[in-house]
């Protein structure tokens, strides 16, 4: 993971992608087999090792580093590649564009030293509470940060609960 996060943040290869991503697989629809039809498969591929802003733009290269993920997963599940049929690939800039993440940063930004506890979202602004009064924060900006785990939103929602009268049931 090391190697690739600096590979892709580093500009010796002038891409700003890791040449040999750690990609992560799901296959959601071994779990609801209602998401393919019978003897197909869904599938999504993640990877973190890109940079948000490559030269010549992410619509130049979204495609090929599409590919470069889906040869990475075929090097240790043999024929993966051959039984793609179709796929749609998002980049950082398309994730900004549908999702408004920016820099397509799912985390709502880096979970650096200067971004954990109570330093998330920012100093001063921890608790889940935003700067206007009475607004709460739950999402990924908040602490313990990105990921699908519904801890941040838990975590709001026991900020929340007792300024609505209500008693939390956590």
């Amino acid at each position: 993971m090391e190697r690739a996060y600096f590979d892709a943040r580093g500009r010796e290869h002038n891409a700003g992608w890791a040449r040999e991503p750690i990609v992560e697989l799901n296959i959601s629809s071994t779990m609801d087999d209602t998401l393919a039809p019978a003897g197909q498969h869904v599938a999504s591929m993640f990877c973190q090792h890109v940079n948000p802003e490559v030269e010549g733009g992410w619509d130049a290269h979204r495609e090929a580093v599409a590919d470069l993920m889906i040869a990475t997963v075929d090097r240790f599940a043999p024929n993966f590649r051959r039984s793609v049929i179709g796929r749609r690939a998002l980049s950082p800039l398309d994730l900004e564009r549908e999702f408004g993440l920016i820099g397509g940063d799912i985390f709502h930004g880096s979970l650096g030293l200067d971004q954990l506890f109570s330093n998330r979202p920012l100093l001063g602004q921890a608790r889940y509470r935003g700067a206007l009064e009475g607004l709460f924060l739950c999402g990924s900006g908040t602490h313990p940060g990105g990921g699908v785990t519904g801890l941040p939103g838990r975590n709001s929602a026991r900020e929340v609960l007792p300024n609505l009268g209500k008693r939390a049931m956590f």
